[in-house]
This record gives C-alpha cells, structure tokens and sequence, in this order.
C-alpha cells in the first residue's frame, strides 16, 4: 500500500484530526463569502454535492448526488491562494526523492486561486471564495451537453453564495451556492423539469473534509471479494512488483457506523427502509463486531448534507429511475468517510404498479386482500433496496449471480417471485427474499472482519475459498449486463433457480395475469389510458428470464481472481443447454406467445386528455390509440435482440469451431426461423389476429438478421453464415404469399447493395428497469 506522498509540512495526526482545511468566517447576508484557510500544502478530500437537484430521471443531477471525490490542497504563490488538485491515480511512495519524482511526473490541476485579504494572528489566509463557490467543479455543463440538453455555461449574475447553508465543524467544512446554469433550453429532459429550461439552479455544495488521522490501516482488494476495488498507480514499484495498488473501501468501525434516515420518507415505507438497513447488523454481528453498525431515523434537525453524516436521502424525479449508494473515500487507505444513499421515491410506485397488475384489485369482492398483498409487496421490495443501497455505501459491488446461491444476496437485482396456487391463483407473499444471504455475510467479514491472532491475507484467503467452496459464485456489473454480457450466472432481475424454470413460472403468471386484466388494474381515479402502460408490463414481463436463458447460448461461466491462485478459466455451457435454451426461445416467437388476448385489446384506451404516453408505453404508428403491431414487435424483438447480437453469434462460432457438439450459427439460425419464417405448422386460430402477429414477429428476426449482417462487430466468418442463411431464405420464400416475397426481395436487394434498401429502424422495448 502507498500513501499520498507526504509534504514538508504534514502534520502530526493529533494536530491534523478533526481539523477542516477551510474555515467559514461570513455569515448570513454577507454579499461575499469569505474564509480563512488554514493549512497549506496539506492534502484534504475534496467533493461537490447537490442539494437542489434537477428532478430528472433522466439526468441523473439528483437531490443528495456526490460527484467525484479528488485529492486537494492550498497553496501560497505570490500573496494568492490556490486551490490545486493533486493526482491520485498516478504517483510513487517512498522516500522524498522517489514521492517527489511521481509528484512532478503527472499533471497536476489549478481549478482557484483569489488574493489574500488578510492574515489572521494565528496564520490563518483570509480570502473571498465568492468565485470558488460558484465554480462548475462537479461538471454539470458538460453533463448537459453529454445528454443531448444543449450547451449550457454559468449565469454568474444569476448565482449566489450561500452563507447561511455554509458549515464549519470538526469533520469538515461545506460551502453552498445556488448556481445557475444557462442554455438554450431544447432539451427534452429539461423541459420536462425545469419552470424555464433555458436557466437551471442548483444548489452546489463544495466539500473540505480533512483526511483522517491516524491513517486505517489499508485492506488489499481482492477481485473475488465482492468489494469495491479503489486505488492508483504506484511508480515506485517499478521494477519491483505490480505498480497496481488496490484497496478495499471500507468504513473505520471503533466508533459505530450510523446511516440516518430521512425523516421525508412516509410510514410505512420510512419503518421498511430502516429495517432492511438493520439487516446488515447480522452481518457485522457475525463478523464479532455486533455494535458496529445501524440504522436509525433522523432526528428533528437532521441535515443530510452535514459533514460526517451518513444519510439516506428520499429523492424525486420525474420518470423511472434508480436509486444509488455512494462512499467519500479516502484514497489513501480506502477508509469511507462519509456514505450516501438516495432512495428513489418512484421506486414505491414502479412494485405497486406491478402488484396492482398483477393482482387487479380494485373492483373485487377481496379487493382489501389484494390490496394488502400489494402493499407487503412494496414494503418487502423496499426492505431490499434499503439494504442494497446502503451495500453500495458499505463498500460493496452487485453480484448478479446470487441466484445460484442458497439464498439470494441483497446485493443482487431481484425479481419478485410470483407463485401460482394450486387453483390457479397468484400468491405474492414471499415474492422477494427477506434478510441477508451468504454472501452477504462474507462481504463483511471479508471487508470488516479482524484477525488480531492470524496474518490477513490468509485469513481473508481462507474466507474466499470457503466461500468457492460453498458455491458462492459472484458476477459483477462489467459481466452481468447487456445483450454482449457472456456470463451464464451473472442475470440481475430474476429469480432463485434455474433459468428453464424461471422462464417456465414467469410465463405461467404472465398468462394468468393477463387473462384476468381488466380496469382493475388501475385505482379508480386513475385515467384509464394508464392501461396501456400496465399492458405492456405485463406483455414483457418474461423479459429478464428470457435474457437469462438466452445467455446460455454462447454462454461461459468463470470466476475473477489472480494468477497465483488455482482457476478453470473460461468454461462454455454444456451443450444441451444451449440446445434447450434455442428451443425455449425459439418458441417465445410464435404467435401463441406475443398475442395479447382479445380482452386485453378492447380495455385500453388511449391518454386522455392532458396525459401523454411515456417512455413505459410501447410506440404507437396507429394514431393515439394503442398499436399492437408494435407491441408484438417489442415483444419479438426481446427473444431476437438477444440472440442476434454479434458477441453472441461470435461466441457461438468459436465454441462450435471448437466443439461442434455445441450449436453453432446455423443451428440458432435454423431455430429462429423454423419458428418465423419456416414455421411447419398454422397459427392456431385462436389466436387473436394469428396470422399478423405471426408475420410482425417474422419481420423483426429479419430485421435483427439483416442488422447482424451489416454490423462491423461481426467477425467475416459469422457473417458469411448469415449470408448464406439469408440467401437460402429468400430461394425458399420467394415464391411465397406477397409478404414473404416482398422479404425475398428486400433480403436479396441488401445483401447486393445496403444502401439501396430503406431498412425499418429496430423495435423499441420499453424499459423493464429499475423494477
């Protein structure tokens, strides 16, 4: 482990603790904001954080966000001070001639500097902040420009110092500013938010937190263990050993770890959100720290933003969007300083809408039943996200492989597990898990734990390979998400088991739900255009399952780890389950499996007046009413999407190659289309509009193909499979009914000239995520 190099004026860890490196000297009413800094050449945190935030899904400038956290100092050059970053990705440790060779071998940043005003008798630098203070450090502009919104700059005449929100204490200091942000205005997701699009105000609040001392001595982070890994370059390792250097985050826990609970939060969900907080109490309790941690509410003068504070924040936002646990890191040791959560209010609202499809309560005889069904529903999902989020904050990564555990981790994305009765009913009572799982419990001993009579590294060793050894298997963000993710395991959004049955039960409660669709999806206040939008929830609602038994075609499964350790590198999945895993997709491209029963049809209607369809409603070319072409299309696109994918079919193609018992190319090309174009057999006609929705999904997996085939991710080999593929399928169908000529047509026309065919653009999917 390497430390920031040390300066000539470092100083002892009992002048340095609980010292802020800026003091706050003006108070409220005062036109400039002055400070009195009081250390040079001395390293401090420093972060910027939003208290007023956008209100954007979108956007993602949330009430509570902490941007990047980078290293600083202040510095005296001719009678200024200057604010100067230092580099904490690239240095050497040492001695002074070594930490002095990495100091001057990187850039270094000058974002301030101001004239002092004055000094004070105890040295302390008088300076006006004013222009620190309304800086856009966290790069909100960019941000901007980087989301379509526009160009956007500062309005320094419409932004303001904040004296009065502005605090000094022993771990740290905050400086606020309301800053202005002006720009054309023709952005969508602005114009949905903000009063006038063309001037947004945020309230900025820039972080001085002193860097803790004693130093925590440093956790080495290791890839299997779950944890966050932070950390730089060391140079002075050069030719010795891995300049790599990789910590584990973690909080100091001599002292309680407390996260306080924004009082905003509404019962009951205020209760849930801080009992699936506390369940991470077992852990540590199991890791023979019982009081090192909990979860309480705020109290009457909670502030959120207080230097030293770990809070969960209730965020709101126009649309569906995520919640998010972030840590203020001390790159040195890894030591969390501060942790953030913020709790997205709509998430409540995303499971009820679920629930209430689901169930259709309203209207019922037992409509007080369901109801309450629907309302543990919310609570148990909000239990788990309390705990995953303050996961994040704790230190810890996603492992979407969870499902394959004993039981699921709470940092894993769940589904909720819907059952079906023995007569037929839905039961969601224990549709998510409750408390914490295995791994769970190894993420904090691994983090957490103390070993006072062993070496550590073979201590936390030896928690690995238990874990190995138990089945624990962990994959990350990196692999778990995307049509090119290759792990097998590594799904989030789907339940315990395996992916055959998984997909087997959704598609059992997707048919029940859908039979039973009525207004009563919808509380009776609601307009009934919502109906649209609880539809599709429930027409896409095998949508992770599918994607987890398509990632068993091309799939691997591997485990992360160093190379002094025993491992079985990349292993594909056996063969007969990626032939199944052809067949069951094969057959969510039949009309049986997209058509929406008649019922479903004749109850929607389109928004009413003053609504507007969102992103949750599928496209429409029909007009304002609902369209379901394109919800077929959708639907179709769920199964083709996936399989068409160019690291898949490339995937495919070099496993076969190398085992030709495993399906290769043709074989995926062979199932899709028996069950599209080729299809042996007729649409039952039962089926509502058999025949169109049977076509629509024909022309989706044509469309998927032909994108395959003119994406240079491709490798020549695949595509000179599809080629042929699609040259076979025009011969065959070119003597067919009109529309499998006009295919015939348009697949030989592309394959000798692209340009010369106008291509439909891929179907959109409305989202499925956050659930």
């Amino acid at each position: 482990m390497t430390d920031i190099p040390a300066t000539p004026t470092t100083p002892t860890a009992s002048e340095a603790s609980g010292t802020a490196p800026v003091t706050l000297l003006h108070g409220p009413g005062d036109e400039q904001l002055l400070v009195g800094v009081r250390h040079f050449d001395r390293p401090f945190l420093f972060s910027v954080a939003l208290e007023q935030g956008a209100g954007s899904s979108d956007l993602w400038l949330d009430r509570g966000r902490i941007g990047k956290v980078r290293v600083a100092e202040f510095r005296r050059l001719a009678g200024r001070v200057l604010l100067v970053l230092r580099n904490k990705h690239f240095l050497a440790g040492g001695d002074p001639a070594a930490a002095r060779a990495g100091a001057e071998s990187f850039a270094q940043s000058v974002v301030w500097s101001a004239p002092v005003l004055r000094e004070e008798a105890d040295g302390v630098a008088v300076v006006d902040a004013t222009g620190l203070v309304l800086g856009d450090h966290d790069r909100v502009a960019e941000h901007l420009a980087e989301r379509e919104q526009g160009a956007y700059e500062v309005d320094e005449a419409a932004s303001f110092p904040l004296a009065d929100r502005s605090r000094t204490g022993p771990s740290g200091t905050r400086l606020a500013a309301l800053v202005t942000f002006r720009g054309p205005g023709l952005g969508a997701a602005l114009r949905t938010v903000a009063p006038d699009p063309r001037a947004l105000s945020l309230v900025q609040h820039l972080r001085f937190t002193p860097l803790p001392e004693p130093a925590l001595p440093a956790r080495r982070y290791h890839p299997g263990s779950g944890g966050y890994g932070i950390g730089h370059e060391d140079h002075a390792l050069v030719g010795t050993g891995n300049r790599q250097v990789k910590l584990q985050p973690r909080f100091r826990t001599a002292e309680p770890v407390v996260f306080q609970v924004d009082p905003a939060i509404p019962e009951p969900l205020r209760t849930a959100v801080v009992e699936g907080g506390n369940w991470w109490r077992e852990a540590f309790a199991a890791a023979g720290l019982p009081d090192a941690y909990r979860v309480e509410v705020g109290g009457p003068g909670f502030d959120p933003y207080a230097p030293g504070v770990n809070s969960v924040v209730w965020v709101h936002r126009a649309g569906r969007g995520w919640s998010h646990g972030q840590g203020l890191t001390d790159p040195r040791t890894g030591e969390i300083v501060t942790g953030r959560v913020r709790l997205g209010s709509q998430r409540a609202d995303q499971v009820r809408a679920l629930g209430e499809s689901l169930l259709a309560p309203y209207g019922r005889p037992d409509e007080a039943e369901r109801l309450a069904a629907v309302e543990k529903l919310v609570l148990d999902r909000l239990r788990q996200l309390a705990a995953h989020e303050i996961g994040h904050a704790l230190g810890f990564m996603h492992n979407y492989a969870s499902t394959v555990h004993p039981k699921p981790s709470v940092m894993d994305y769940p589904a909720a597990r819907v059952r079906v009765t023995g007569d037929g009913a839905l039961d969601l009572s224990q549709a998510y898990a409750t408390g914490l799982g295995p791994w769970d419990l190894f993420l904090v001993a691994h983090a957490y734990g103390e070993f006072p009579d062993r070496e550590e590294d073979e201590a936390l060793a030896e928690l690995r390979s238990r874990a190995r050894e138990s089945g624990l298997v962990y994959v990350t963000d990196e692999d778990g998400h995307g049509p090119d993710a290759a792990h097998a395991d590594g799904v989030p959004w789907v339940t315990a088991g395996g992916a055959f049955d998984a997909l087997a039960e959704v598609l059992a409660v997707r048919d029940i739900a859908l039979a039973g669709f009525s207004r009563g999806v919808l509380p009776p206040g609601r307009q009934t255009g919502e109906l649209e939008e609880r539809a599709t929830l429930l027409h896409l609602l095998h949508r992770h399952e599918a994607t987890a038994v398509a990632r068993l075609v091309g799939g691997v499964r591997y485990a992360y780890g160093v190379a002094g350790e025993a491992g079985t590198g990349t292993v594909p999945v056996a063969a007969a389950d990626q032939r199944r895993a052809l067949e069951r997709l094969a057959e969510l491209l039949r009309a049986e499996r997209l058509a929406l029963p008649v019922s479903v049809l004749e109850a929607l209607t389109p928004p009413a007046i003053r609504y507007e369809r969102t992103a949750q409603y599928p496209d429409s070319r029909a007009g304002r009413v609902f369209d379901p072409f394109t919800a077929v299309a959708a639907a179709a696109s769920l199964v083709a999407g996936q399989l068409l994918h160019p690291a898949r079919l490339n995937r495919l193609a070099w496993q076969h190659a190398a085992d030709p018992g495993i399906p290769g190319v043709t074989a995926l090309l062979d199932a899709l289309l028996t069950a599209t174009w080729h299809r042996p057999d007729a649409v039952p006609a039962a089926v509502p509009a058999g025949g169109a929705v049977q076509r629509t999904s024909d022309w989706v997996v044509l469309r998927h193909l032909l994108a395959a085939v003119g994406d240079d991710a491709t490798h020549p080999p695949v595509r000179a499979e599809l080629r042929s593929a699609l040259r076979d399928l025009a011969a065959r169908i070119g003597s067919g009914d009109a529309q499998e000529r006009e295919a015939a047509e348009q697949i030989t026309a592309y394959l000798t000239d692209p340009a010369s065919v106008r291509l439909d653009p891929l179907p959109r999917i409305p989202p499925g995520a956050p659930n």
